[in-house]
């Protein structure tokens, strides 16, 4: 069984399993969502909704703004704030796995 390393973020699937990955692989958007500390629009706007804290854990610092379901990078109904540290721990689950961790934070 031949093993192919996501472009992304660097992990080590079966090559049948990687196109699944990739389509939910949060590393295939943070390029072009984040760039240093600037937010653009549509960030700030749903920095706003959630009121500057992560959805999961209420904290303030270290915001990003994270992409619950891929290919919807521009509808603010699958864009949530979350904390770094809450964002690595979501990143590369399926989206529904996504809204029940963020929901019970």
């Amino acid at each position: 069984m031949t093993k192919v390393e996501c472009e992304y973020c660097g992990e080590s699937f079966k090559e049948q399993g990687l196109a699944t990955h990739q389509r939910f692989c949060d590393a295939a958007e943070e390029d072009d969502s984040q760039d240093g500390a600037e937010y653009s629009e549509l960030e700030e706007a749903v920095l706003e909704r959630d009121g500057d804290v992560c959805a999961r854990c209420e904290g303030t610092e270290h915001l990003v703004v994270h992409q619950i379901k891929p290919d919807h990078d521009d509808d603010q109904r699958y864009l949530v704030t979350l904390c770094e540290e809450c964002d690595d721990e979501l990143d590369g689950l399926h989206p529904r796995t996504k809204r029940t961790k963020i929901q019970n934070g």
